[in-house]
């Protein structure tokens, strides 16, 4: 394989990565971590916090429990996300200067 057929490869998939990952990341950004800020984890059971949004989180044991598992289920797809893309990007950079 020649080396831009390799780095036409390569963007094609960090293109659809990006196209993937970019909505994963609003979500994240825009309903995961707020909910998970909301409740601290000193609250007593049935209090109620508020996101940045303004909406009202129910902060009992069942929900903290969930949020916290999402918060970091997510937070783990997006570093995995991240790092591959970094892997990707990397490769292009060295396929170029190898073949200076």
């Amino acid at each position: 394989m020649k080396r831009i057929e390799k780095i036409k490869i390569l963007k094609a998939i960090a293109v659809l990565l990006l196209f993937i990952g970019v909505p994963i990341l609003l979500f994240y950004l825009g309903v995961v971590v707020p909910e998970y800020c909301a409740c601290d984890e000193t609250m007593y059971e049935g209090q109620k916090g508020i996101d940045i949004w303004g909406d009202m989180v129910y902060c009992d044991a069942e929900s903290q429990d969930f949020a916290k598992a999402f918060f970091q289920l997510f937070t783990m797809v997006i570093l995995v996300f991240s790092a591959i893309l970094a892997l990707i990007y990397f490769l292009i950079y060295r396929i170029k200067k190898n073949n200076k």
